[in-house]
C-alpha cells in the first residue's frame, strides 16, 4: 500500500491519484515549499477550473473539467508533504477543508453559469446556485463537527487522557463524520459510511467523461440534488451526536 494513501480514499484516489500526487510530493519534499502554500495554490487552480466552466462552449468546459481533475490529484500533496515533514497543523487542516469547498463552489456555480450561457435555460444557473449553497451548508456543518472534535481532543489532552499531538489533531480532518467502526449504533455507523462515500472525489472522473461527450448537464442535475443529500446526512449525524 502507498504510504501516502488514507483509509477514506476512494478507488480512483487510491489507485491513480495517489500514485501521481505521491510522486510529486516526493519532489516537493526536496524544496522549501510548505503544505499551506500547496493548499492555497491548489485552491487557486480549482477556482480557475470554475472560471473555465463558466465560459460558453465545449472546449472551455473540457478545460475546466481537466483542471478540476488536476486539482483533485494535487489536493493530496499538502497532506502528504505535511505528514512526511512532520508539519501537520490545525490551521493546515482548516485550510484544506475550506479550500476543497471553495473549489467545489467555484466549479458547481461556474458550470451552472456556463450551461446557462450555452442554452439560455435558467434552470442550469439555478441548479449551480443550489449546488453551491448546499456545498456551503455542508462545509459549515462539517466545520462545526470538526471544531467539536478538536475541542474534545484538547479537553482530553489537558486532562491527561490523550496525548497533545499535532499529527493526531490533524487526523481529525480526515473524516468529518467520524470512524464507523467506533460507532455502536448500526444505523449511525451506516450514516458515517454514507457520508464518507459521498465525500469521496472519484466522481470527478465522471465529470471529465461527461465533459468529453458534451453532457455536463447530467452531472449538474446529479450534483444539484446530491450535495443536499450529503447535507441531510451530515445534519442527521450532528443531531444524534448532540
Amino acid at each position: 500500500m502507498d504510504v501516502f494513501a488514507k483509509d477514506t480514499d476512494g478507488f480512483m484516489a487510491r489507485n491513480f491519484d495517489r500514485k501521481i500526487s505521491g510522486a510529486i510530493s516526493r519532489r516537493l519534499l526536496q524544496t522549501a515549499v510548505t503544505p499551506n502554500q500547496i493548499t492555497l495554490s491548489v485552491t487557486l487552480l480549482g477556482v480557475f477550473a470554475g472560471v473555465f466552466m463558466a465560459q460558453p462552449g465545449y472546449w472551455p468546459k473540457l478545460t475546466g473539467a481537466l483542471l478540476f481533475l488536476l486539482t483533485s490529484i494535487l489536493d493530496g500533496c499538502d497532506g502528504e508533504v505535511a505528514r512526511a515533514k512532520n508539519m501537520t497543523s490545525e490551521i493546515g487542516g482548516w485550510l484544506d477543508l475550506w479550500g476543497d469547498n471553495v473549489v467545489h463552489i467555484a466549479v458547481f456555480s461556474g458550470l451552472g453559469m456556463g450551461l446557462y450561457e450555452d442554452t439560455g435555460k435558467q434552470i442550469y444557473s439555478t441548479l449551480g446556485l443550489a449546488a453551491a449553497i448546499g456545498t456551503l451548508l455542508s462545509a459549515t456543518i462539517a466545520s462545526y463537527q470538526t471544531f467539536r472534535k478538536l475541542e474534545a481532543k484538547r479537553a482530553a489532552s489537558a486532562s491527561g487522557y490523550a496525548p497533545s499531538d499535532p499529527q493526531s489533531q490533524s487526523s481529525l480532518f480526515t473524516s468529518v463524520a467520524g470512524d464507523a467502526s467506533k460507532v455502536r449504533s448500526p444505523w449511525q455507523a451506516r450514516l458515517v459510511r454514507w457520508s464518507d462515500a459521498l465525500a469521496r472525489r472519484d466522481f470527478i472522473y465522471v465529470v471529465v467523461l461527461l465533459a468529453l461527450v458534451g453532457h455536463l448537464e447530467w452531472f449538474l442535475w446529479a450534483c444539484g440534488f446530491g450535495v443536499w443529500i450529503y447535507a441531510v446526512v451530515l445534519v442527521a449525524l450532528l443531531v444524534v451526536s448532540l
